[in-house]
């Protein structure tokens, strides 16, 4: 009966661990809050299979709008083929993706530095034009203020926002590249991250108006870039993971591939090992 009790105890601390986490980071998966958590009360296995057994085991969403509405111009190609990365401010990506609020659809930009997976730039839109991914650009450029930014080649898709004349020109002014995909597939990182924002954040809230959006999404971007540790950053969060990456020789880095058509090297599953980094 002791036993029972105290299995009795442990699920529910468990139950209310994961609750708690989903307070702040509220689609978070049950395998990363258990990371996030590290308890020493409880090996990783019997957390999850709690977690399913009590129902907390989220549903991925499916979208249906339409973003992207490509351009058939080959004035970029993709500059990312068997490129090394290997530090902050070499590779941005970007890309819109839609929310739904009571029956309108509205729009969300993100520039992310794909090394450190730091959001740079984001703004929320009332329609697809290109000032809204300026807007996104100029706070990013903003964010690095002080960097060298004439190494950095600036990828997305074939989007028309991207080749407008404003945007083209604002990438100009500070001497950085461009570079756009030749598939669907290979712009899956900021993909990601766009609904992980959309999906773990901004929906679970119930927003109600297009104001209300860009106040959380200022929120979100804050707490994904500060608190939401990752896997393929030795469970670090963006922030930490770039002051963490200052104490090691740009040499000694591991290297970042991004998938590529007829690219033979992938990313790997993790960009520095726990020991590397301290854990």
């Amino acid at each position: 009966m002791k036993r029972r009790d105290e299995d009795a105890s442990i699920e529910q601390l468990v139950i209310n661990s994961i609750l708690e986490v989903r307070n702040i980071h509220f689609r978070m998966g049950i395998k990363k809050i258990y990371g996030l958590l590290s308890p020493d009360w409880i090996g990783r296995d019997k957390f999850i299979r709690i977690g399913v057994d009590n129902g907390l085991v989220l549903q991925r969403p499916k979208n249906y709008a339409r973003t992207t509405f490509s351009t058939k111009s080959s004035r970029f190609i993709n500059l990312l083929v068997n490129k090394p990365i290997n530090d902050i401010n070499k590779v941005w990506v970007s890309d819109i993706t839609y929310i739904r609020i009571q029956d309108i659809f509205y729009y969300i930009t993100l520039i992310m530095d794909v090394y450190s997976r730091r959001i740079l730039g984001y703004s929320a839109s009332k329609d697809l034009r290109a000032i809204s991914s300026c807007r996104a650009l100029e706070l990013a450029i903003r964010t690095r203020i002080g960097c060298i930014l004439s190494d950095l080649i600036h990828h997305s898709d074939r989007g028309v926002q991207y080749i407008s004349n404003e945007y083209l020109k604002k990438l100009n002014d500070k001497s950085i590249g461009v570079s756009m995909c030749n598939s669907v597939y290979e712009n899956t990182h900021i993909e990601r991250v766009n609904g992980i924002i959309k999906n773990e954040y901004l929906i679970p809230l119930g927003i109600k108006s297009f104001n209300a959006l860009g106040i959380e999404l200022k929120r979100s971007v804050k707490k994904y870039n500060e608190m939401r540790p990752h896997w393929s950053l030795g469970f670090l969060t963006p922030i930490d993971f770039e002051e963490k990456i200052r104490t090691i020789p740009i040499q000694e880095r591991e290297v970042l591939y991004l998938y590529t058509e007829g690219n033979k090297i992938y990313q790997q599953e993790e960009l520095f090992s726990r020991e590397q980094l301290g854990y």
